[in-house]
């Protein structure tokens, strides 16, 4: 119920008006809901399931607060992130450092968990929230930006109480086996980015250098070519003036 909740609410919002129905579906198609986004959201939802308590109310807000955190302070982290090898054509490697805090948080002890959950979901929302402002096609819309917490919320929240509702023994070593593949993702994903070759500019080539002559001719020379040239006297048809 609260899946086709959380799916009605966004396609409302997606089908605002006409001019703006395109460009928002898009977005939610190529960058809400991608796997990049998708992925380390659902590592957290897991982690949340895993929580009890107090501890799920202070993940999501913390989370919503990295959220926050992210758009305030976006440039910033691009700053940090634009001596990376191709982090600027791959937003920032926004994507794989979610994946790996998503993992890390799911391999910790189950009591060291309570206390690594505020941090890693921080971090998560602080990367949602550069990705959003990164490929923003509105150009600072305020519906993308709730939108994509609406997705997330969606997300958090049917993963997190499903997986209490329906809780099994098993799920603590499930958990283990998901944050591992999360940490493979994100490394690979991030040293991919990181070894790949990226094309650089061809060096000019040299130039010959001048001689003291050349210099000092060039030096005197007049924009007129018609000035340097000398004069052939024996085509103009006037004789040397003797002294």
């Amino acid at each position: 119920m609260l899946a086709i909740v959380g799916a009605a609410a966004i396609c409302a919002l997606a089908l605002e008006t006409r001019s703006e129905r395109t460009v928002t579906s898009w977005w939610i198609l190529n960058s809400g809901l991608s796997p990049e986004r998708i992925i380390p959201l659902a590592g957290l939802g897991v982690a949340i399931a895993l929580a009890r308590g107090r501890h799920v109310v202070v993940a999501l807000v913390t989370f919503f607060l990295g959220v926050a955190l992210g758009m305030l302070f976006r440039d910033r982290y691009l700053a940090l992130m634009a001596g990376v090898p191709g982090a600027t054509t791959h937003l920032f490697l926004t994507g794989p450092l979610s994946a790996l805090a998503a993992g890390l948080l799911l391999i910790v002890p189950a009591r060291l968990r309570p206390w690594v959950l505020p941090f890693a979901a921080v971090l998560i929302g602080a990367m949602l929230g550069v990705a959003t402002t990164l490929t923003d096609p509105t150009l600072n819309d305020p519906a993308i930006s709730l939108i994509a917490m609406l997705i997330a919320l969606w997300i958090l929240a049917v993963i997190g109480l499903s997986g209490q509702a329906f809780w099994r023994a098993w799920f603590a070593i499930a958990a283990r086996i998901l944050g591992s593949w999360l940490i493979a993702i994100g490394l690979l994903l991030g040293g991919a980015v990181i070894a790949a070759r990226h094309p650089a500019l061809a060096p000019l080539p040299p130039q010959a250098p001048l001689t003291d002559g050349g210099a000092n001719a060039r030096r005197f020379e007049t924009p007129f070519p018609e000035v340097n040239r000398p004069r052939d006297l024996s085509r103009s048809g006037a004789r040397p003036t003797l002294p």
